[in-house]
């Protein structure tokens, strides 16, 4: 069949889709359908995809939106799998080429609907644990894209813990929560959008970032008598924590870091999923605190290597440094910290890089992918995913500082990990 043929197929599945959801009572609106390769590859710059394969491409996937009726006369957009499932098996039973992301073994990807030659194995999520990646499509850190896996808790309960809101208390970090979840849900294109283009992300309460409360609720909500509040325990707050099933590694990071700079995210993401992959970080919970713990390490990555000098540790025969400027050579770099001559090397062997590295040991510091590794290396070679297992931070945390220092920023950030993640 040529890929004209496939793609004509695929729309007369499609539309046998939305017919087969009309009569099951959903509401059907359109998400992508075609991805250009220059889109593709920010896509997979961004952490979205881990490769330039993707049937988006050639128009042999689409992404839609499923609304399902409330109270009232009103729809509510669901991505909930058992309600979507009868689709998804309808789908997969008008041809043995079509796929559903609700089937993929190690993630649930409902929206995705998609057509391929043969029946192709599931996309590899790092969560599934067998830690062997299978041919890698289109998958979302979160949902498939890439590397945290899905949970069946709802993501977001906690990211907030006052209203926001007109006469609220708006405390900082979480009017910045409840922006950035608002872009989130205008990116999603559900028939939400926010009067000249996306919030900035600052913290601030003001006119825009209320209007755009108001609208979400009269759009999304189809609220006649909006009252531009969000509650921590609100279905306001439950519907704008809905996209974050599909969300981006870099979308995640962001609301887990407050702090750090949207540079920053854009930067690491990609590479700290490469190195929770790598090192078997690959549960949710695993995730959570490798995340709060580089995150406290680094100042939210704003700290690549240590502030001090590095003197202190001159002489330090017990960190290798035997040669005279071992220390300011071999400080701590990386975001775990990675210090003396030892370390360096050690690490440096593990990844086969040790005359690169030794002769050049700022570039742990330099190079985002070292950077990152360094942390992963740390963790799996302390056995902190153990630890981790357990739920257990002071015991994280003691094997990475020797100590509790900032155990209290420690746990706010195992806790907003959790949040976004699912956990």
């Amino acid at each position: 069949m040529t890929l004209v043929e496939q793609q004509s197929t695929f729309l007369l599945h499609v539309a046998e889709l939305i017919r087969k959801a009309s009569e099951l009572g959903l509401k059907a609106s359109g998400g992508e359908l075609y991805r250009t390769p220059e889109q593709q590859i920010l896509h997979v710059k961004n952490g979205r995809s881990k490769t330039m394969s993707s049937q988006h491409l050639k128009r042999l996937a689409i992404d839609l939106n499923f609304f399902k009726p409330v109270a009232n006369g009103k729809f509510e957009l669901t991505y909930d799998i058992d309600e979507l499932r009868p689709l998804g098996q309808y789908w997969e039973s008008l041809d043995p080429a079509n796929r559903w992301g609700g089937s993929w073994s190690s993630f649930k990807d409902t929206p995705h609907f998609e057509r391929r030659d043969t029946r192709a194995p599931d996309p590899f999520v790092i969560a599934n644990g067998n830690g062997k990646a299978n041919s890698v499509t289109d998958i979302p850190i979160a949902n498939g894209d890439n590397c945290v896996q899905a949970q069946t808790a709802m993501r977001g309960n906690g990211l907030i813990g006052g209203e926001v809101g007109r006469l609220c208390g708006n405390v900082r970090d979480d009017v910045e929560s409840v922006q950035r979840l608002l872009n989130l849900c205008a990116a999603a294109k559900n028939g939400f959008a926010i009067q000249n283009g996306a919030l900035k992300a600052d913290g601030i309460f003001g006119s825009k970032t209320f209007d755009a409360i108001v609208t979400f609720e009269q759009t999304v909500m189809a609220e006649a008598t909006p009252t531009g509040r969000v509650s921590p325990t609100g279905e306001i707050f439950k519907q704008l924590c809905k996209p974050l099933v599909h969300a981006t590694d870099t979308d995640l990071m962001a609301l887990a870091w407050l702090q750090a700079a949207d540079v920053d995210i854009t930067q690491y993401a990609g590479p700290i999923a490469a190195s929770m992959a790598k090192y078997g970080i690959d549960t949710p919970l695993r995730q959570a605190h490798f995340l709060a713990q580089i995150g406290h390490e680094s100042g939210e990555l704003r700290f690549k290597e240590e502030l001090a000098s590095g003197s202190a540790y001159e002489g330090r025969e017990d960190l290798g440094n035997v040669q005279a400027g071992d220390g300011r050579l071999f400080k701590g770099r990386g975001f775990i910290q990675l210090t003396g001559r030892a370390n360096y090397t050690a690490y440096a062997r593990s990844i086969g890089r040790e005359n690169d590295i030794l002769a050049n040991p700022t570039r742990v510091a330099t190079e985002p992918s070292l950077c990152v590794d360094v942390a992963g290396w740390f963790w799996s070679r302390r056995q902190l995913s153990a630890l981790a297992d357990n739920d257990d931070l002071i015991g994280v945390t003691k094997k990475i500082n020797g100590g509790l220092n900032g155990i209290e920023n420690r746990r706010r950030l195992l806790n907003r990990a959790k949040a976004v993640l699912g956990v």
